[in-house]
């Protein structure tokens, strides 16, 4: 039988064999080579993880370019917790981590978290600086090397070059924060993307929040979703607060049947009184937020 010969200019079977297996090699390669701190297209998203943590604070991030921002890490038990919750995203690595305030129920796994992953930066407040969760926490930012940057209200946190991470508060120009209520020092930050933005606080103070709103230009409180200050405590959420960023959505991360009775009523209420939608940790578990050039997503 006669060999069919190759059309002219094309190679023989066996090398365009080769050659697609080795495109395929290279294609895989590149995917996983790029996993480090990309977790793939969002098709435009950003995808926003209030991680069920009990009574403490946790969210994980990802860009719509893959980029990865674990703000709070919750108490020391949520280590291994929040550890596998972002393997399965296929994250090796967390571009910028952010520890609220120096309370252990919000950087209480940090220590472990921070070696577990390969870290961008670590970004805080310069309070608590002797506390000795902070202290171990230092411990494993020079044991790997990593930076640590502290921010005030004005800076902007880079991160990604689609997203805007606004820092509010702590503001330097105000000396009448608490020099033991690390609370008071948390950070209150807003992060944008796609005309869609969240305010995250920590566990901000009624001071705290006056403060910022003094210091700060009022469109930047404008936002979409809050992430109700201090698991919806009395200490927090004032009406003007609420009503300055005036949340579509509310999100409040907090344990189930808690011993502090959070979140307040009087909080719950005032939270329907500015028209939020409140989703909470404790009754949903992990709560899911996605922000797309059109829309804003909840799911859990």
């Amino acid at each position: 039988m006669e060999k069919q010969r190759n059309k002219k200019g094309s190679l023989p079977i066996g090398v365009r064999i080769i050659g697609i297996i080795i495109a395929v090699l290279a294609a895989a390669y590149g995917l996983y080579a790029g996993m480090g701190n990309s977790t793939g297209n969002f098709d435009g998203e950003m995808q926003i993880f209030a991680l069920d943590v009990g009574q403490g604070d946790s969210f994980f991030i990802i860009s719509p370019n893959g980029k990865t921002m674990l703000i709070d890490s919750g108490e020391s038990s949520n280590s291994k917790q929040i550890e596998q919750f972002i393997r399965e995203k296929g994250v090796r690595q967390l571009d910028v981590v952010v520890g609220s305030h120096t309370h252990s129920d919000h950087v209480g796994s940090m220590p472990y978290l921070l070696d577990a992953f390969d870290v961008g930066k670590y970004v805080m407040s310069e309070a608590g600086l002797e506390t000795r969760i902070q202290k171990r926490i230092n411990a494993v930012l020079e044991e790997k090397d990593i930076p640590c940057s502290y921010v005030w209200a004005g800076d902007v946190i880079d991160w990604d070059s689609d997203c805007k991470v606004t820092v509010l508060s702590p503001v330097p120009e105000f000396d009448e924060y608490s020099k033991t209520d690390w609370n008071e020092w948390s950070l209150i930050m807003r992060v944008e993307y796609a005309n869609h933005s969240m305010i995250f606080t920590g566990d901000a103070t009624v001071r705290s929040e006056q403060a910022a709103m003094l210091n700060n230009e009022k469109y930047l409180f404008d936002a979409d979703v809050l992430k109700v200050p201090h698991h919806g405590s009395t200490t927090s959420s004032s009406l003007g607060f609420l009503e300055a960023v005036s949340p579509e959505y509310a999100i409040i991360s907090v344990g189930k049947g808690n011993s502090y009775g959070h979140p307040d009523y009087d909080t719950i209420q005032k939270l329907k009184q500015v028209n939020a939608e409140i989703y909470r940790t404790d009754e949903l578990g992990t709560i899911n937020i996605v922000f797309s050039a059109d829309d804003i997503k909840i799911t859990y």
